[in-house]
């Protein structure tokens, strides 16, 4: 009812103060956002993976087809990158799984587009970047595949900075907002959230 009718015995400034303190405490509880893009184009146009991926020493990614890393990173900067030592985890929507077709019904894509894509994706990551490792760096690069319904696709660098692309209905993935996380010094925030949202997905899914 207050939310309906007001709070009639309250003075205007009592209500701007409340407001106030309603709108630090969302501040205070999202602060660790640092920038939202009306889709993937445009974060990308102003931080493209070269500049993500310097001099990082862990990156984690999940997502339907993970093309940020798989189809615009250049193949001898990812070698480089891993046989320096840095460590990667790639977490695939299963492209022989039931999630995948669903996601190809509500984009309206023809049966197998994104299967096709997916499985390239997956066999170019093992076969150009993987089997060419060092024998002694090829457990850098590990690459995992999930059988549920996509909701966000994530990456993670260094248990800093989150990127964050929500899957929209009837929406490629481009296309959608995308949202970039810093790392707080507390735990409040929303990068914990997305943390343990990888964690949890990793441990559910099946490695290759």
């Amino acid at each position: 009812m207050t939310l309906l009718l007001g709070e009639r015995d309250r003075t205007p400034t009592e209500r701007n103060v409340s407001g106030l303190r309603v709108a630090r405490a969302a501040r205070d509880q999202c602060a660790d956002v640092t920038a939202i893009y009306s889709s993937r184009s445009d974060f990308v146009a102003e931080l493209p993976p070269h500049v993500l991926f310097e001099d990082a020493t862990d990156i984690r990614a999940s997502g339907l087809s993970l093309n940020l890393i798989c189809q615009q990173y250049a193949d001898n900067r990812l070698l480089k990158l891993l046989a320096a030592g840095t460590r990667l985890r790639c977490l695939f929507l299963d492209p022989a799984g039931e999630a995948i077709r669903r996601q190809e019904r509500e984009d309206d894509y023809p049966d197998g587009h994104l299967s096709a894509l997916t499985e390239l994706n997956i066999q170019n990551l093992a076969r150009r970047i993987r089997d060419r490792l060092p024998a002694g760096a090829r457990d850098h690069l590990s690459i995992g595949v999930y059988d549920e319904s996509i909701r966000a696709n994530l990456l993670l660098i260094d248990d800093q900075l989150c990127v964050v692309q929500h899957y929209l209905p009837r929406m490629r993935g481009v296309d959608c907002p995308t949202m970039v996380i810093e790392r707080g010094a507390g735990p409040s925030g929303l990068y914990p959230i997305f943390d343990e949202m990888f964690t949890s997905l990793w441990e559910r899914s099946r490695q290759l």
